[in-house]
């Protein structure tokens, strides 16, 4: 055997080590953080999941890719699932708020708060029995969660739940919308609107039943489903009749309605057919905006306006329910309704594997 002499290879390793430090002063770039910006540049598709077999999750998409980064929520939280645990709860319901993207879930799942910058869950509350639906800021760490009971109190920094709105009664509430002193409710006797001060009554309206988004003239838009309605600040309404009318999966879904925040304009699907109504000119409503030619093909969820990039967001399934074989984003120009990016992903078109059908529902955005 060959002896090493071990000063010549303390030496000969200082020297390596020395010369690799100095190329490495030299040449090498400032090392950065790579989780840094990761949910940074793109939107999150929420995905409600499939009853008593997957829970449901966060998809990422990636301004300019091919394709969705599906269940960043799992990757980033292992172990942990935005269901009860059973999987018989499904996510509907998603909001932005300061930094953070709030979850509702139906059918007994949890309500959970997670950092939307790394998907790191923040907070959870879980509670035996509940039905959450929507969730808006009041102000500041003020605010307010909609069940299939009413309306209570939440703080967003815990996700506490407090004292119930008497003013919103015992109903189904759903999609909630706060502009100003005023906050809408979508409940299932229609609309009613309390003040953001002390939750005292404002007003209702009993044939409002689907609601709500704001157009960049302050106005807020409902609708009855054949007419769209816009309510002002003094809480008077005008109207616009429907030549298509706009559907509703009920209080437990997120409105189809969605406006632009370029423009005054407002955006809703039927069927495979988008609308784009010009405030002030019903005859932008004469015909759709845009539409889809996949086939077969059915909008899942609801559409959404991108303010980012001016963009509105389907997203769709290939089948419905036990027939669906592979989940779809497209993507328009929400100005000119040219088709910017269509990404098929998770299944293979031809076989229902819900591990991989996540039933995209709603897209959030930064």
């Amino acid at each position: 055997m060959k002896h090493v002499n071990i000063k010549q290879f303390l030496f000969a390793a200082l020297l390596t080590t020395g010369l690799y430090a100095c190329k490495k002063d030299n040449t090498d770039p400032i090392p950065t953080d790579p989780v840094s910006g990761k949910y940074e540049n793109g939107f999150f598709i929420i995905a409600e999941g499939a009853i008593g077999q997957n829970a449901g999750t966060i998809n990422f998409y990636r301004y300019g890719e091919d394709t969705v980064s599906v269940r960043a929520y799992e990757k980033e939280n292992p172990g942990k699932i935005l269901s009860n645990t059973s999987k018989t709860s499904t996510l509907q319901f998603a909001s932005v708020i300061n930094g953070s993207i709030y979850l509702m879930s139906e059918m007994n799942g949890p309500l959970v708060k997670v950092n939307a910058k790394t998907l790191k869950e923040e907070a959870r509350y879980v509670q035996e029995a509940s039905n959450w639906r929507s969730l808006i800021q009041v102000d500041g760490n003020r605010g307010l969660v909609s069940t299939n009971d009413g309306v209570y109190q939440v703080d967003l920094s815990t996700l506490a739940i407090q004292n119930k709105l008497t003013t919103a009664g015992a109903l189904n509430t759903g999609d909630m919308w706060k502009k100003g002193n005023h906050i809408f409710l979508l409940q299932s006797n229609g609309t009613k609107i309390v003040s953001a001060g002390n939750y005292s009554f404002l007003k209702s309206f009993s044939n409002i039943n689907r609601g709500f988004a704001q157009t960049p003239n302050g106005k807020v838009w409902a609708s009855t489903g054949t007419r769209l309605i816009a309510i002002d600040d003094n809480l008077d309404t005008a109207g616009v009749q429907l030549k298509v009318s706009i559907g509703s999966f009920g209080l437990d879904a997120p409105t189809r309605i969605t406006a632009s925040t370029k423009e005054n304009a407002v955006f809703y699907h039927s069927g495979k057919a988008i609308y784009k109504y010009i405030d002030g000119n019903a005859s932008s409503l004469a015909e759709p905006f845009i539409n889809i030619d996949e086939n077969p093909f059915m909008v899942y969820g609801a559409i959404r306006y991108d303010k980012n990039k001016d963009y509105i967001v389907v997203n769709g399934i290939q089948g419905y329910g036990a027939a669906s074989t592979a989940n779809f984003l497209l993507i328009y120009n929400a100005s000119n309704g040219t088709l910017v990016k269509k990404i098929k992903y998770g299944g293979d078109g031809i076989t229902t594997d819900f591990t991989k059908i996540y039933f995209p529902n709603v897209t959030v955005f930064h």
